[in-house]
């Protein structure tokens, strides 16, 4: 039975943008990134935010600005939301 990528499935994937890791956790994150291959996008969305919060230079930076202000307007309609239901 395949299990769902959750936030402990995330985290052991973010070691890999750390700058050093270790070879035990550097095979954990590959066998995690093996079993849920959809943890890739959300690597690169955090690696593209981290860039951009960052000032380093990205490949596409309309494509870093999108991921921006979708964050940006996803917050705004969180916030809103909550108000709203206060």
């Amino acid at each position: 039975m395949k299990q769902e990528p959750n936030l402990e499935s995330f985290a052991i994937v973010a070691t890999l943008l750390e700058e050093s890791t270790d070879s035990s956790t550097f095979d954990a994150a590959m066998l995690e990134l093996g079993a849920n291959p959809g943890l890739m996008e959300s690597l690169m969305v955090v690696q593209f935010v981290i860039d951009a919060i960052q000032g380093n230079p990205c490949p596409d930076k309309r494509y870093t600005a999108g991921i921006m202000q979708f964050i940006a307007e996803a917050e705004g309609k969180r916030l809103a939301d909550g108000k709203s239901n206060k």
